[in-house]
C-alpha cells in the first residue's frame, strides 16, 4: 500500500509533539518509544524517499524545465506549422498536462507531488497560451492584458486547490501585469523609476495585510504564505530603496492615483476583515498598527515628494529622510524577525535575516569606502560577512529547530 504524503507529514508533527510531551513530562520514554512504533513505517518511507519539500522543489524545477522547452520548442519551429497545428499544440499540452496531473494526484494518489507540479505546469502552458494565440491570430492588444489574464485565470485554480505554486504563479503574473501597466502611465520611465519603487512597496503592505486574513480562516489558511512572503519582500525592498539619498526627485505620479486608490482600497479591507475576524494571532495588534503606519508614511511621502523639482521640499531631500528611513528599515527588521520567532515563522525569519545582511553591506560601504585603504577594506568587509553568515546561520538553526516542521501548510 502507497504510503500518503499527509500520513508523513503527520508522523513528522507526531515526533515533535511526542518531544514536547516528554520534555514537559506527560510522558514516559517509554510511552514516546510505543506510540513512534506504531508510525515507524512512515518514518523509514520519509527517510527513504527524501524530505517532502525536497521532492516539491524537483517536481517543481522539472515543471518549469518543461514548460520552457515547449514553448522554446513551439517558437523555433512556429512559422513552419499550419495554424491548426498551433492550436492542436497548445490546447493538447494544455490538456493532457492538467488531465495527467489530477489523475496522479486524486484518482491514482500515488504521486501527489508529481501531479501537483503537472498542474502548474499546465498553468504555465495556459498563459503561454494566450500570448501564441494572439500570435496566431495577429491580434492588436494591450500587450498588459496578457499577464492579467494569465493571473485572473489561474487565481480560482489556485483556491480551488490551495496549491501555494500556483498562488504564486498567479501573483507573479498580476504584479508584471501591474508593473506593465504602470509604463503607460508614467512619463520619462528611463528616468523615473522611483514611482514604481513606492508603487510596488504599496503592494507589499496590502499583500502583507492580505496574507494575515488568509491566516484567520482555516480552508484557506495555507494559501497566506505566497501573499506573507511576497508582501515582506516587496514591502522591505522598497523600504530598504529609501534607505538611501534618493529624496531629490518626485516619488509619485499622477497617472498611477487610480492604482494608489485600489491598492489602497485593498488594504483597509483586508484591515478591516482581520480586525472582524475571531481568533488571531499573537501580538496581531502590533503588526496591524505597523502596517498602517508604514502605509501612512508612504502616502505621506506621496504628497510631499509629487511634484519634481521639489522647490518647498528641497531642504527635506538630503539627511533628514534617509536617516528616518534608516532607523525605520531597522525597526521593520527587528520587527519581522520578532514576529518569525513569536509565531514560529520561518519565512519571517529568512527575509529578516537577508535584509538584515543587505542591509549591513550597504551602510558598510556608505561609511568606510572612504576612510579605509582600498585592500584593508575588502579584508575587513570580508571577515565582517563571514562571521556574520556564521552567527546568523547558528542563530537562525537554532530559531528554526523549535519549530514545528508539519505547521506549513500545503506545500504545492
Amino acid at each position: 500500500m502507497a504510503v500518503r504524503e499527509q500520513e508523513i507529514s503527520f508522523a513528522a508533527r507526531l515526533r515533535q509533539e511526542l518531544q514536547n510531551w516528554l520534555d514537559e513530562g506527560l510522558i514516559t520514554p517509554e510511552q514516546r518509544e510505543r506510540i513512534l512504533s506504531r508510525y515507524q513505517l512512515l518514518a523509514e518511507a520519509e527517510e527513504r524517499a527524501g524530505p517532502g519539500r525536497l521532492i516539491t522543489t524537483i517536481s517543481v524545477l522539472g515543471s518549469i524545465l518543461i514548460g520552457l522547452g515547449v514553448i522554446l520548442f513551439v517558437a523555433s519551429n512556429w512559422s513552419q506549422v499550419p495554424r491548426w497545428g498551433k492550436l492542436g499544440i497548445i490546447f493538447t499540452s494544455l490538456l493532457t498536462s492538467y488531465a495527467a496531473g489530477f489523475y496522479l494526484r486524486y484518482e491514482k494518489q500515488t504521486y501527489p507531488k508529481v501531479g501537483a507540479s503537472l498542474i502548474l505546469l499546465g498553468s504555465i502552458i495556459f498563459g503561454a497560451g494566450i500570448f501564441l494565440i494572439a500570435q496566431i491570430y495577429h491580434l492588436s492588444v494591450h500587450y498588459p492584458n496578457g499577464p492579467l489574464l494569465w493571473g485572473m485565470g489561474v487565481l480560482p485554480l489556485a483556491y480551488l486547490l490551495r496549491f501555494r505554486s500556483l498562488l504564486y504563479l498567479c501573483l507573479l503574473d498580476l504584479l508584471l501585469w501591474q508593473g506593465m501597466e504602470a509604463s503607460f502611465h508614467v512619463s520619462l520611465i528611463a528616468n523615473r523609476p522611483l514611482p514604481f519603487v513606492m508603487l510596488f512597496l504599496m503592494t507589499g503592505i496590502s499583500l502583507w495585510a492580505m496574507g494575515m486574513v488568509h491566516r484567520g480562516f482555516g480552508r484557506i489558511g495555507a494559501l497566506a504564505g505566497p501573499y506573507s512572503a511576497a508582501g515582506l519582500l516587496l514591502a522591505m525592498g522598497g523600504t530598504y530603496v529609501f534607505t538611501f539619498d534618493v529624496f531629490g526627485v518626485a516619488l509619485g505620479d499622477i497617472g498611477l492615483v487610480w492604482f494608489y486608490g485600489g491598492i489602497l482600497g485593498l488594504f483597509l479591507l483586508s484591515v478591516l476583515l482581520y480586525a472582524l475576524l475571531g481568533e488571531k494571532e499573537r501580538f496581531w495588534g502590533y503588526e496591524i498598527v505597523s502596517l498602517v503606519v508604514l502605509m501612512s508614511l508612504a502616502l505621506a511621502l506621496l504628497y510631499l515628494y509629487k511634484r519634481d523639482p521639489l522647490t518647498p521640499y528641497r531642504a527635506l531631500s538630503t539627511t533628514l529622510p534617509v536617516l528616518a528611513a534608516n532607523i525605520l528599515f531597522a525597526l521593520e527588521i527587528i520587527g519581522v524577525i520578532a514576529l518569525g520567532y513569536i509565531r514560529r515563522n520561518a519565512a519571517y525569519i529568512n527575509i529578516g535575516i537577508i535584509f538584515f545582511v543587505l542591509d549591513v553591506t550597504a551602510r558598510y560601504f556608505d561609511f568606510f569606502w572612504k576612510l579605509l585603504d582600498r585592500s584593508v577594506f575588502f579584508i575587513a568587509g570580508g571577515v565582517i560577512l563571514v562571521l556574520g553568515g556564521v552567527f546568523l546561520e547558528r542563530k537562525r538553526r537554532k530559531i528554526l529547530a523549535s519549530f514545528d516542521p508539519g505547521a506549513r501548510g500545503n506545500e504545492n
